[in-house]
């Protein structure tokens, strides 16, 4: 039977980001994407105009409808939150709409770089924290990692080799669940580190380009899919960054605006082959 997946996340029409990743990747993968906007956007918000509608007031109202419908999900992907109040109906989601043996992937959406997003505040890290504190598998960069832990980035970041601290930070957040740390510049690559039943192991592709708009969901959303379609959280990661390496060298080949993302759908029939390989193998051992 087809796993589904509740996907909490805003929509953007251009940034190659958020929901519009995790649709089309997660029915690359074979996992039918439920989608639950936060908000709509006729652009990711580092466009210099775009405009937003919030939808915290329609976030119960959904859930209502699929309550009604004794709608169960495999799988419950949380991002980008608008505002504050909309944690309180992830919570909900979790909490009334998980099936049994099902999956909950939070991406605790709150900073980069050092810095909060803008309209962000300490009230909703706090908020963060509990919803983080129901994940399976968490996906925190460096910044959230930080935020969720109360380590100080600057110091972090200024060591010669921040690994072993970024490791030490994460291990306690891993307790009874997967980590992906992302996003750890170590030289000439990006890093992600992975820490799952008590080993940690990081995963790095080489650096291509500058930063794009929706590599960050892509990568969640590759890691989501492939837990849902029985990975181990290691190779689950391994997908994800060859996948969002290969969308990055497929737009660096021509000029391109980072503000608009990746051209990952060029890519997607990586993801297909992973599907369709793995299905093959599950044939080939029933027949056996």
């Amino acid at each position: 039977m087809e796993k589904r997946a509740a996907v909490i996340n805003d929509l953007s029409s251009f940034g190659g980001c958020s929901l519009t990743a995790f649709i089309a990747v997660l029915a690359a993968l074979g996992v039918q994407p439920c989608p639950l906007p936060t908000a709509v956007l006729s652009a990711q918000s580092e466009f210099e105009r775009f405009y937003r509608r919030d939808l915290t007031d329609d976030l119960p109202r959904w859930l209502d409808a699929w309550q009604a419908n004794g709608e169960r999900f495999d799988g419950i992907c949380t991002g980008y939150f608008s505002a504050g109040g909309q944690l309180d109906s992830a919570l909900r989601l979790i909490r009334t709409f998980r099936a049994d043996g099902g999956v909950v992937i939070v991406d605790p959406v709150m900073g980069d770089d050092g810095a909060l997003y803008p309209g962000f505040d300490r009230d909703v890290c706090r908020g963060m924290r509990r919803l983080a504190a129901q994940a399976d598998v968490l996906l925190p960069n460096v910044t959230e990692l930080c935020l969720l832990s109360g380590a100080d980035y600057a110091a972090l970041v200024q060591a010669d080799n921040p690994l072993p601290q970024i490791e030490a930070l994460a291990k306690p957040l891993a307790a009874g669940r997967g980590v992906v740390v992302t996003g750890i510049h170590c030289h000439h690559q990006i890093g992600n580190l992975v820490i799952s039943g008590g080993d940690a192991r990081l995963i790095a592709c080489e650096k291509l380009g500058g930063r794009f708009s929706g590599t960050g969901d892509l990568f969640s959303a590759v890691v989501s899919g492939c837990v849902l379609n029985g990975k181990t959280l290691f190779q689950a990661a391994q997908t994800a960054a060859d996948f969002v390496h290969a969308a990055i060298a497929e737009t660096v080949r021509a000029p391109h605006n980072p503000l608009y993302g990746v051209r990952f759908e060029n890519v997607l029939h990586l993801l297909t082959e992973v599907t369709t390989h793995a299905d093959n193998k599950s044939t080939d051992k029933k027949q056996n």
